[in-house]
């Protein structure tokens, strides 16, 4: 839950929460976490109506940095966070 998040993974998930919301106005999109992932590393270029600016893609470089990994939507607990090398073991299955 949104609630169990320090301050880095909260600013972080609000932002990716806002992010989804100008591409496809819903608070979490299914598979956000992996679309803004390959947003991030350049593996695709566009997300819904949202249109990608570099800056958008730095802050979430910035807020994954400070957050120490990324922010994942479960059914049962909503936003996660998940650390770096949690992360890479869902990214690579």
């Amino acid at each position: 839950m949104i609630s169990d998040l320090n301050l880095a993974q909260k600013e972080l998930a609000e932002y990716m929460s806002y992010l989804s919301e100008e591409a496809y106005s819903a608070t979490w999109m299914d598979d956000l976490e992996f679309k803004l992932w390959q947003l991030m590393n350049g593996e695709i270029t566009e997300y819904g109506r949202l249109e990608v600016t570099s800056q958008m893609i730095d802050k979430l470089k910035d807020l994954s940095a400070r957050a120490n990994g990324w922010i994942i939507f479960d059914d049962d607990k909503d936003e996660i966070y998940v650390p770096w090398k949690s992360w890479e073991k869902l990214v690579n299955e």
